[in-house]
């Protein structure tokens, strides 16, 4: 990702939709995860931190939380934001096996060429019995400017990401799909710029929306937020996972 995407992140996350309400749908997964674990505080690994946007509603559930992202541009923006970073490459961790509690990576592993290779380092440094919650973009057929724009290799299915996990030696606990109720609105887009043969570009796909649209959008997700606790979206525009390594 070039500095000019990292600012455009940077200055949506806490406002635009999206962002919020993935947030939102995080924070009850690490909720439903730290109920297994008794409710303890956990030590945590943030794979791809990128501008920091993730690190607030991490850090309610860290003893300990160790952030790492590839860039260091996107470092540069995590620092300016008031967090600590550390420049890391997400295929060569530096850190003991067996040492984390938790290990997130959302919508990172889509940008690792190696994804497999990732997968089998993540689980290296990850306690036995503990937990890797991660969230990638679903279904190749929606690819589009905005994953080109983001330097993305692939998106996902919920199966295909369970397939590489489990190669990887993680067994599944859940997999399934988030942010449903924007798929009807992003695939027919998708599918209309396919129809009329648009080009692919390398610009983000946000879309400027009024504010009472996007609170609107925002409530949307939180009441998903609450839902996924309990059960799994069958399709949305992101796959979210989780899985452990066996004990």
């Amino acid at each position: 990702m070039n500095t000019a995407q990292f600012k455009i992140m940077s200055d949506r996350e806490d406002t635009y939709w999206w962002h919020v309400g993935r947030l939102l749908i995080i924070d009850k997964q690490i909720q439903v995860i730290r109920k297994s674990n008794n409710n303890k505080k956990l030590k945590i690994l943030n794979i791809g931190c990128g501008t920091g946007g993730t690190i607030g509603v991490l850090k309610k559930h860290a003893c300990k939380l160790t952030n790492v992202d590839v860039s260091k541009v996107a470092i540069k923006f995590t620092k300016r934001a008031g967090h600590e970073a550390l420049l890391v490459d997400g295929v060569n961790l530096p850190f003991t096996s067996d040492e984390f509690d938790l290990i997130v990576a959302f919508d990172v592993l889509e940008h690792i060429k190696s994804d497999e290779q990732a997968l089998k380092e993540w689980m290296r440094v990850l306690k036995k019995g503990g937990d890797f919650l991660v969230s990638v973009p679903a279904f190749q057929w929606l690819w589009s400017g905005h994953d080109v724009s983001l330097d993305h290799f692939r998106r996902y299915t919920a199966a295909s990401l369970r397939l590489k996990a489990e190669n990887a030696g993680f067994r599944t606990i859940r997999s399934g799909y988030m942010i449903m109720f924007s798929f009807p609105l992003v695939a027919g887009f998708r599918m209309i710029s396919k129809f009329k043969r648009q080009s692919i570009t390398d610009e983000s796909s946000y879309v400027n929306i009024s504010k009472p649209i996007n609170h609107i959008f925002i409530s949307m997700l939180r009441l998903e937020a609450n839902l996924q606790r309990y059960v799994r979206m069958p399709i949305g525009t992101s796959v979210l996972a989780r899985f452990t390594k066996s004990k």
